[in-house]
């Protein structure tokens, strides 16, 4: 293991997002253990186990301990989201406010006027949709997410089920939180519809990208070809004309003089071409850097939606719109948490990456 991947793990292992999904994974791996209880024990004879010892199935005291396993796992994860409601209203009202500036700059909206002017103006453009049917869906995902974490906080002391200790009582609780999973199912239907939206346009705009650096680099070809193997070297000036010939013919001179002046166009032509290929290779560059970044961004839109699309199994089963048996959303919920166990374990990466950055910065000497 690379020191950059134990740091990276070290951060990831100590980060509230991480843990979490950590925890997700352990609990979706119970719950599917205890859905398929032949599952665990076909594993045992690669650890080493007598095939003779092994049982053919479960204990129900053994179904007993991964259920209570289950029960804490899912109980140790809400600590972790006790105030996760405040992100993701926050995270809803940045992307409102955010949608409605990029609005108003680009309806040409002066941003220096009078608050009820500039309140009128963001309203108006709001209301007509000037945001994008995309933004509308990620605000409401993060929105509904919200109201699902409030759901999750409100019942948090009832979960406990600590003797003589809640607000809502069990049936009340459960009421809250069934009501809780439906915004969380509505939150991942508009998740899953603009991740896909935001697949679709980014796949357009790679493909316009992808025309654009094919065709600047036939322009480079053609001006590489141009210029040719042999570079012609910048002649040096004259001598002074001498005087005419006898037969009113130009001087040794002049002839130098009027080659040279030829010599001088095919250079100045050279460099020009030379010029314009320097400034297509640097342009190619950027369009090449800028196509990785559309490609790794739709390539995490993607993975995101799907992972949405996994998770929307385990409120549907919850609420009953969903109808899966309890392994297939266990594996379904496995599947999304590795997923978005993913997107956390690199954010750690380039969190880490970042700080190795600073760190080789600041041991540089000052030029003096």
């Amino acid at each position: 293991m690379s020191p950059s991947t134990l740091h990276q793990f070290i951060k990831f292992s100590t980060d509230a997002y991480g843990l979490e999904r950590t925890l997700r994974f352990l609990q979706s791996l119970t719950q599917l253990f205890l859905s398929y209880p032949s599952l665990p024990l076909a594993f045992l004879p690669f650890l080493g186990f007598p095939a003779e010892k092994i049982p053919r199935a479960l204990s129900p005291a053994k179904k007993l301990t991964l259920t209570q396993l289950k029960s804490r796992l899912s109980l140790g994860r809400r600590y972790f989201r006790l105030f996760r409601f405040l992100e993701s209203f926050s995270q809803a009202f940045d992307k409102y406010i955010e949608a409605a500036a990029k609005s108003r700059v680009e309806r040409g909206g002066k941003t220096t006027g009078g608050k009820s002017k500039a309140g009128a103006g963001l309203a108006v453009g709001l209301v007509l949709g000037g945001i994008g049917v995309e933004k509308w869906m990620e605000i409401g995902s993060k929105g509904l997410n919200g109201v699902y974490y409030c759901a999750e906080t409100a019942t948090f002391v009832d979960e406990l089920r600590v003797e003589g200790l809640g607000v809502w009582g069990r049936e009340l609780a459960g009421r809250v939180m069934r009501e809780g999973n439906r915004m969380w199912f509505f939150a991942l239907v508009l998740a899953v519809v603009a991740g896909v939206g935001k697949v679709v346009g980014l796949g357009g705009e790679i493909a316009r990208t992808r025309r654009e650096v094919r065709h600047l680099e036939r322009e480079v070809r053609r001006e590489r070809g141009a210029v040719g193997g042999v570079l012609v070297e910048q002649p040096p000036p004259p001598g002074p004309p001498g005087p005419p010939t006898q037969g009113g013919g130009r001087s040794k001179g002049g002839a130098a003089a009027a080659g040279w002046e030829e010599q001088q166009q095919r250079w100045r032509e050279q460099e020009m071409r030379l010029e314009r290929v320097r400034v297509g290779e640097a342009k190619l560059e950027e369009l090449r850097v800028k196509l990785e970044k559309l490609l790794d961004t739709r390539y995490k839109a993607g993975r995101r939606a799907v992972a949405d699309l996994l998770d929307m199994a385990v409120p549907g089963k919850a609420v009953g719109w969903v109808p899966f048996s309890t392994g297939v959303v266990s594996a379904l919920m496995l599947g999304s948490t590795w997923l978005t166990g993913l997107e956390v374990w690199e954010k750690c990466g380039e969190s880490v990456a970042k700080s190795a950055a600073k760190g080789e910065a600041k041991a540089k000497p000052k030029s003096e």
